[in-house]
């Protein structure tokens, strides 16, 4: 934002101009002038293309907010800001937004890694955290004719020889590529040495785990739902606390196979910095109204995700913690 010299007051069409380039100045900058939330209509932005697990977020909070008519007289709309997976879209919302709070951005675990592969300047510990809304687990599995039977099978492997497991998985640095990293740190083995192969979607992911040419492949539990109940897929272990059932049979976890980690696809929804503290709370106030509806539990069951509802300073600090994490790892791994 550039800094305004003072504009001397001269005759009584200088002042009113004058004023006027002011407070459309300061109106770029969001709150202060748009007024408290909310005073006009609202954005999600998703900071990806249409059609990804964030703009399906936002499109049914979308629905949600928009059917139980939780902003009377005012509407909500999704835009999509593309560009270095999703750098492009906060650096728009921590400078152009900035003290705006109808202005709201949906993100996730995927977006920490993106924006340290991307060397951005700007982090989500820059934005205002709302609320973590929800959360999937991973899956790791291997082809049921596999020798490996178990995780500690894996892990035995890489440990004797690292080179001898690939890992199949989404983009390098996303959440698949995170969940390798976390189980071998925490098997006490060398995370730089993982050899991971990234795939463009989960069709490529699923053929090359059956064919053999992963050792171990690694997505949210409902990419490979199918698979598994089919038989042709063997779980080593699920990436949550809460155990998972498919096909009436109860997943190992990471900690139930005697490793202390645990990895979950978190989405998030966080407004532009310096926003007014009481419109954080109305924010905090009006997501949580539809959060509490029956319409979103409906919608959660539906699309498999867990619920995982905090706010606040809560999800300020778990968002902080997460990006600490996630960064640290992605060096270790070697990747940045």
């Amino acid at each position: 934002m550039p800094t305004h010299r003072p504009i001397r007051r001269t005759a009584g069409l200088g002042v009113l101009v004058a004023s006027l380039l002011v407070s459309g100045c300061a109106a770029l900058e969001g709150g202060s002038v748009a007024g408290p939330f909310p005073s006009r209509n609202v954005e999600i932005m998703v900071p990806a293309a249409p059609g990804g697990g964030w703009d399906l977020t936002a499109r049914q909070l979308q629905h949600v907010i928009q059917n139980e008519k939780l902003l009377p007289d005012r509407s909500i709309s999704v835009v999509n800001v593309t560009g270095a997976g999703g750098a492009v879209g906060i650096s728009k919302l921590a400078t152009k937004n900035r003290k705006d709070p109808h202005t709201l951005m949906i993100t996730g675990l995927v977006m920490v890694g993106a924006l340290t592969l991307n060397e951005s300047q700007i982090t989500l510990t820059d934005t205002t955290p709302i609320a973590t809304i929800t959360a999937e687990q991973e899956v790791l599995v291997v082809k049921a004719d596999s020798p490996i039977k178990t995780l500690k099978d894996l892990v035995a492997k890489y440990q004797a020889d690292p080179t001898s497991v690939s890992w199949g998985g989404g983009t390098i640095g996303g959440t698949d590529h995170i969940t390798a990293g976390t189980l071998v740190k925490a098997a006490g083995a060398d995370p730089s040495k993982v050899k991971y192969i990234s795939y463009s979607g989960g069709g490529e992911a699923t053929a090359a785990i059956l064919s053999g040419d992963v050792t171990v492949g690694i997505s949210g539990v409902s990419e490979f739902e199918e698979q598994i109940t089919a038989g042709k897929m063997r779980v080593l272990a699920t990436t949550g606390t809460e155990p998972i059932t498919i096909a009436g049979k109860a997943l190992p976890t990471l900690k139930s196979e005697g490793y202390d980690a645990e990895v979950l696809n978190w989405r998030a929804i966080v407004a532009p910095p310096d926003i007014p503290d009481a419109d954080r709370q109305k924010l905090i106030e009006f997501v949580t109204k539809a959060h509490d509806t029956p319409a979103w539990a409906e919608i959660r069951k539906k699309q498999g995700w867990t619920d995982f509802y905090r706010t606040g300073d809560a999800a300020t600090a778990f968002i902080a913690e997460e990006t600490t994490r996630v960064q640290a790892l992605l060096k270790e791994l070697g990747i940045v």
